[in-house]
């Protein structure tokens, strides 16, 4: 199967590699669409010290189940899905204390593992959220999750006033958050272009 591989700081290319290996552990997905972050061009600047290449990006993903899973009814053939693409050890200070996402030994595609840039992918079940959400939603999914969880760790409640500074993918997804959770909400954006500030205004 094909799949863009950063091979070093600066150079990547569309490369054949081979097929994913699947357990009775994982589903085979095929990757319908790839949201690129700002981590992965850091990737490819060689300005994410995580990171050790060859390495494949990718971690904002929408994917269609392959064969579907005998444990969960909603994981079945042909319906799409995001993923959370980090590990847990499920062992380490972290998890045990019921925070996963702080976990030691975390492994997140496309920077400690190869990701999701390739066209098929094998991922854990409990790893898979399938959504009524067209491809590019499901991409989003990831990204804005990191704006919520900041709201949520920062218990915001209707009685504050929220700045965020800086309106991209993340900071759209603290405002969305922040505004849900009731407060006053103020999204601050120095974009000479006005494009985010107007995409910011429209949602």
């Amino acid at each position: 199967m094909k799949a863009l591989v950063i091979k070093k700081t600066g150079e990547a290319a569309v490369e054949t590699i081979g097929e994913p290996s699947v357990t009775d552990e994982t589903l085979l997905l095929r990757v319908r669409m790839i949201g690129l972050c700002g981590s992965d061009l850091n990737s490819f600047r060689g300005m994410n010290p995580l990171v050790a290449f060859p390495r494949i990006p990718g971690h904002e993903v929408a994917a269609t189940i392959i064969e579907g899973s005998k444990r969960y009814a909603t994981l079945a053939t042909g319906v799409d899905v995001t993923m959370s693409p980090y590990t847990n050890c499920g062992r380490c200070a972290a998890c045990l204390r019921g925070r996963p996402n702080a976990c030691e030994f975390n492994q997140t595609l496309g920077v400690q593992r190869d990701g999701a840039l390739t066209e098929y992918i094998a991922m854990p079940a409990e790893k898979l959220y399938p959504a009524n959400l067209t491809l590019t939603e499901l991409c989003l999914v990831e990204p804005l999750t990191v704006g919520f969880h900041a709201v949520a760790r920062g218990r915001v409640t209707p009685a504050d006033s929220v700045a965020v500074l800086g309106c991209g993918g993340v900071g759209l997804g603290v405002v969305a958050a922040s505004h849900s959770c009731g407060a006053k909400t103020i999204g601050v954006e120095d974009d000479r272009s006005g494009r985010k500030r107007r995409e910011a205004q429209r949602r």
